[in-house]
């Protein structure tokens, strides 16, 4: 919530990937507040607007006989309902409201996805960006009910190999949700990290300490504040795999199982199918 210092409201109670925000704006007499997803990559489904809907009208029938209130309690939304506004709210009256629409805002079923700002992304790097994601928004945003590195990250190794300006930077990006598309398996994470533009990243752990990595940016300094803000996204989505290697988990399949697998993902992927049109045909 930005804009003013209410009493019990803690702005960062869900801080994380592309947080939904409250702006709280006082105009004269009356105050105003803005309801945003505009960073997550969703807007408010029918179910939420009617939400906020019945926050308007239940305001509106509590200020109906205060001869003070003299304006309508309105509730505008964006032409893509990102956002949403609702207006002619006595400043007094506003941490009570901050407080109801928050239940609102902060709920991911109250969402549906249209995909990542700004750049139009969706869920998932191989869809088609113009089609929108559909994905849980809890798998979505690994982070959205979390603000700080995990303890399973080696923060110690990671200051110690990072220049101190890159170090605060990337943790900056890491606080405000810029880490996206987190993908970690075996000890290899993946990542889109949003600064000026999106960037790739792609980094080595070894049980949560930095190993190596690289960033698409064009920064040559390795680890950049980018690989920084994937490095501490990393505690917050398990690896797949666990304790089994790769290696292990093949050996143990059956030919039969792999084959299954295989034309599965080779149906979804079709960089995948090529590629084994290429290693397995015969010349």
């Amino acid at each position: 919530m930005f804009g003013a210092t209410l009493p019990d409201y803690d702005p960062t109670e869900l801080v994380g990937s592309n947080r939904p925000l409250i702006k709280y704006r006082e105009k004269n007499k009356y105050a105003e507040l803005v309801l945003e997803l505009e960073r997550t990559g969703h807007a408010f489904s029918a179910d939420g607007i009617a939400a906020l809907e019945e926050i308007r009208s239940n305001y509106a029938d509590r200020v109906a006989d205060d001869t003070a209130h003299q304006t309508d309690v309105t509730l505008d939304i964006g032409m893509t309902p990102r956002t949403a506004t609702i207006k002619g709210i006595f400043p007094e009256d506003s941490s009570s409201v901050i407080g109801t629409c928050w239940d609102v805002v902060s709920d991911p079923t109250k969402w549906y996805p249209i995909g990542w700002p700004e750049q139009g992304w969706i869920h998932r790097r191989s869809a088609d960006p113009s089609i929108p994601g559909d994905e849980p928004v809890g798998d979505a945003f690994p982070r959205l009910q979390t603000q700080t590195p995990s303890q399973s990250v080696d923060l110690e190794i990671l200051q110690e190999v990072t220049e101190p300006g890159r170090y605060e930077r990337g943790s900056r990006y890491y606080e405000r949700g810029s880490v996206t598309e987190l993908e970690y398996v075996d000890d290899t994470l993946q990542a889109t990290v949003q600064g000026s533009r999106p960037y790739d990243v792609r980094v080595t752990l070894s049980q949560g300490s930095y190993v190596s990595g690289q960033c698409s940016c064009p920064d040559d300094a390795v680890p950049c504040k980018h690989i920084v803000a994937a490095v501490l996204a990393s505690g917050d989505v398990e690896a797949a795999g666990g304790d089994q290697s790769l290696e292990a988990l093949l050996a143990a399949a059956s030919a039969e199982e792999l084959r299954s697998v295989l034309s599965e993902i080779a149906d979804e992927d079709i960089g995948l199918r090529k590629r084994l049109y290429e290693e397995l045909s015969e010349d």
